[in-house]
Order: C-alpha cells, then sequence, then structure tokens
C-alpha cells in the first residue's frame, strides 16, 4: 500500500474531468458501482488508463523500492534483526541459570526502551522509554550480582598471609560496613533484595502499558 498513487494525480484528474470521468469526494457503495459502469460504457480506454492503467506502470516502475520496503517489513528481516539483538543473550543463555533469564528480558527492555524514544507514536512514550531503561537497569544490577564488588576489592595476599586461593577482600574507601561484618552482607543481601522487588512492582504496574 502506497501513500501516493499516480492515478490520484493532479494532471490525471484532469484528463479524467475533461472527458467527463470525475470522481466525487464521496458516495455509497452503489453510487460508486453506477459510476464504475457508466464510465466504462463512456470511455472505455480513458477510464481503465487513468485508473488501473497509470497504477500498474507505477507498479513497474517502483517494481525494485518496493521489493526493498517489503523484505525490510518482513517476518524473515526482523527474524535476522532479532538475532542480532539478542546474540549476546543466545550466546551466554545456559539452562540451568537464572542470569540467561534476566539477560534476554534485560536486553528486550533496553530495545523496547530505544524503539518508544525513536520510533513510537504513542502519547507518553518518553515517559516509557524511562521506565524500561530503569527496568533493564536493575535486572542488570541482579544479573551481574556484583553487590560485593561494588564495595571491596579483590587482591593477592602478601607471602604468608591467608586467603582464599591466593586471593583476598580489601574494603574499598568510604565504604561500610566492614567486609568482616555480619551486617556486611546482611546489608548486599537486603539491596539486592529491594532491587529484585523494585524491578517486580515495575513490571506488575506498568508491563501492559508498554506498546506502541
Amino acid at each position: 500500500m502506497r501513500l501516493r498513487y499516480w492515478s490520484e494525480a493532479r494532471w490525471i484528474k484532469r484528463i479524467r474531468r475533461h472527458y467527463g470521468l470525475g470522481k466525487p469526494l464521496c458516495a455509497t457503495w452503489e453510487e460508486w458501482d453506477e459510476l464504475e459502469k457508466m464510465y466504462k460504457e463512456a470511455h472505455p480506454v480513458i477510464h481503465w488508463l487513468t485508473d488501473t492503467g497509470i497504477d500498474k506502470l507505477q507498479d513497474v516502475v517502483y517494481y525494485i523500492p518496493d521489493k526493498a520496503r517489503d523484505f525490510k517489513n518482513a517476518t524473515i528481516w526482523k527474524f535476522c534483526r532479532n538475532l542480532w539483538v539478542f546474540r549476546k543473550c543466545l550466546w551466554n543463555y545456559r539452562s540451568w541459570d537464572h542470569s540467561g533469564l534476566l539477560h534476554f528480558m534485560e536486553t528486550c527492555a533496553r530495545d523496547m526502551s530505544h524503539t518508544h524514544k525513536e520510533h513510537s507514536f504513542h502519547v507518553r512514550s518518553e515517559e516509557t522509554s524511562k521506565e524500561l531503561l530503569v527496568f533493564a537497569e536493575l535486572l542488570k544490577r541482579v544479573r551481574e550480582d556484583d553487590y560485593t564488588l561494588s564495595m571491596v576489592d579483590v587482591v593477592d595476599c602478601e607471602p604468608g598471609e591467608k586467603g582464599f586461593c591466593g586471593m583476598k577482600f580489601v574494603q574499598k574507601p568510604n565504604t561500610l560496613p566492614n567486609q568482616k561484618a555480619r551486617s556486611f552482607y546482611k546489608m548486599r543481601l537486603g539491596v539486592q533484595k529491594n532491587d529484585l522487588q523494585l524491578a517486580a512492582k515495575l513490571f506488575e504496574r506498568k508491563v501492559l502499558s508498554w506498546w506502541s
């Protein structure tokens, strides 16, 4: 389907009016059928050339651009694009680990966020884009599980110093509580739980509005 057809061009309309084949702005189905029948009887060749013939010529001229557009909008093209978008997820997915599931959801949310921001016709597309981006970032935090490493560094042990596999945790500056205290790991689990709850709450409240 095209936005403009040659049969609706001004010069075509002038030819039709010259031969008394002008089209009304509106008519019922029965009236259109009567006009079609009358025009075919009055000037069959001119009617066909200015109605069907000129559009067929347009199909020939635009054959390659039409095929290129059809390929771009075809399902196979979307499938190939999706393979590229989710390539990292597909490569890293393992059926026994939750991180693969979160990675797919995160990638999907980021892709949707970009679409809503750049190509959406929705009245609240900007807001939807931000919601999806926040959702993606929360999933990334849970998936990467860097809550401990955000507060400590892993360094090599000094000669004769005890550690795990020759490494130890060192507290980063200006971070509390101390990584040796129980409250450190309690706080770490609390932050992770808050991220999960916020992602779940955002998904529950907004998922049905994430469309365009």
